[in-house]
């Protein structure tokens, strides 16, 4: 009698693996197939043309990452010719953005800049001297690496995802699921980088001094650039448009358009410049008056 509930057993299980067998082998052909879909598509852009892989558009300001800013910021003022993809927002090492270019798959936005300048022999930081390019590089890590973390940080965890839903459309279903996963996942990565250990009082004071570093060296300049905006620009517009245009009504919003106004000009001056389309990419939506 044991004998046979053992042979029972082992038959179930060997019909149980060979089902998940079937059903992975299942999910992998059908992956592949959507690969090979995806790169069709891709590549029917056009030689040269860059493909911007991305979240899709918010109603307030045209992305909420503000890697992807940084990025079409960069492609616009470079004047290189891309298109936008936002089927596909996560690529490489699994972050957004990343771009396609004549088949290759690039990601990561600094490594971006740095590869797209090679291939178009760009350098929007040419009518600058090496002390100035270096001062401005020391910025830009403070805007992508520091104030980037004060700002998801608050965003996704302390204010609960409440304010970014606000200039968002996911659907009635993610904006009931997006905190659910959301506020957990930014509390232990931001504990993990060492910025979530401090209290919010001192996460936000820590993200009111780099504002106060980025008001100071721009000084009555119009740009970091000084009358243009250069590579630097991109990445500190990037951050500020999130403070600027996706915190509506909070305190982290008021530093920019009160506590350091020359910062909502500068962001203005950008929107300007590089954005005279910034209406027409939002999500129908009244924008508001800043």
């Amino acid at each position: 009698m044991r004998l046979i509930i053992v042979s029972v057993d082992w038959i179930h299980i060997k019909t149980i693996l060979a089902g998940s067998l079937g059903l992975l082998l299942a999910w992998k052909m059908a992956s592949k197939f959507r690969k090979h879909k995806h790169r069709r598509e891709w590549d029917s852009v056009g030689k040269d043309v860059v493909l911007l892989h991305q979240f899709v558009r918010g109603k307030t300001c045209p992305n909420l990452s503000p890697y992807a800013l940084k990025v079409e910021c960069f492609l616009r003022l470079a004047n290189i010719q891309y298109k936008v993809d936002t089927k596909t927002p996560f690529g490489p090492r699994h972050k957004c953005p990343w771009i396609t270019i004549n088949g290759d798959d690039l990601g990561d936005s600094e490594f971006i800049l740095d590869e797209l300048s090679r291939r178009f022999n760009v350098d929007l930081n040419s009518p600058l001297d090496t002390q100035k390019t270096a001062c401005l590089e020391a910025l830009r890590v403070l805007a992508d690496e520091h104030l980037f973390w004060c700002i998801m940080t608050w965003r996704y965890w302390l204010d609960g995802c409440r304010s970014i839903l606000s200039t968002q459309d996911f659907g009635s279903f993610m904006n009931f699921m997006f905190p659910k996963f959301m506020v957990l996942g930014m509390k232990q990565r931001s504990q993990q980088h060492g910025i979530g250990l401090y209290t919010p009082e001192e996460i936000y004071q820590i993200c009111r001094k780099d504002c106060d570093t980025l008001a100071a060296v721009l000084g009555e300049d119009d740009f970091f650039g000084g009358e243009e905006p250069c590579r630097t620009d991109c990445s500190v517009f990037g951050q500020l448009a999130q403070l600027m245009w996706n915190a509506p009504g909070t305190r982290y919003q008021a530093l920019v358009t009160e506590v350091y106004p020359s910062l909502s000009r500068y962001c203005l001056r950008m929107k300007k410049k590089i954005y005279p389309d910034w209406t027409d990419l939002l999500l129908p939506s009244k924008e508001p008056s800043n």
